[in-house]
């Protein structure tokens, strides 16, 4: 128990997923709602991320030429973003779930393209990458994933 609150002092680990708002004064549930900044972060899982990342530095190590390079980056990326559409669609449940599947694939793009841009050469452009994610954090302030108000 010490443990736990030395490293979680402020109610324990985050969710994994986007903490939806609740009617009432006081919300009923372990975790407050997340605030758009909390629900940037969340969008994109965990194993996406270690996964494109892994890949990626192992298409990076077989120092493909240029072509190649960036067909097989936009390969990636494409199967990457499937993968996230169809994970998240598994794996979240509720009001949070179209949230996640309107902003996750979104927001994977928005991190891989930038990351993604020595082998992508020309087909970098930054005004892209910069709007991506400007499209992310006004998609995490609009959609606010809410639970229903229950009948009493």
């Amino acid at each position: 128990m010490i443990y736990y609150s030395i490293y979680f002092p402020i109610g324990g680990p985050m969710s994994r997923w986007v903490v939806p708002q609740r009617p009432g004064l006081k919300a009923e549930g372990k975790d407050d709602p997340d605030s758009p900044l909390s629900r940037v972060v969340k969008y994109i899982p965990t194993e996406i991320v270690s996964a494109y990342t892994i890949i990626f530095s192992s298409l990076v190590m077989l120092r493909l030429p240029p072509g190649q390079a960036k067909y097989g980056v936009l390969a990636l990326m494409l199967m990457f973003l499937i993968t996230t559409v169809v994970y998240v669609a598994k794996q979240t449940g509720g009001v949070v779930r179209r949230a996640h599947l309107i902003v996750s694939p979104v927001a994977f793009l928005a991190w891989s393209y930038p990351i993604s841009s020595a082998l992508l050469g020309e087909l970098f452009l930054g005004a892209v990458a910069l709007g991506l994610q400007a499209i992310v954090i006004a998609l995490s302030i609009v959609i606010v994933p809410r639970e229903p108000e229950r009948s009493v």
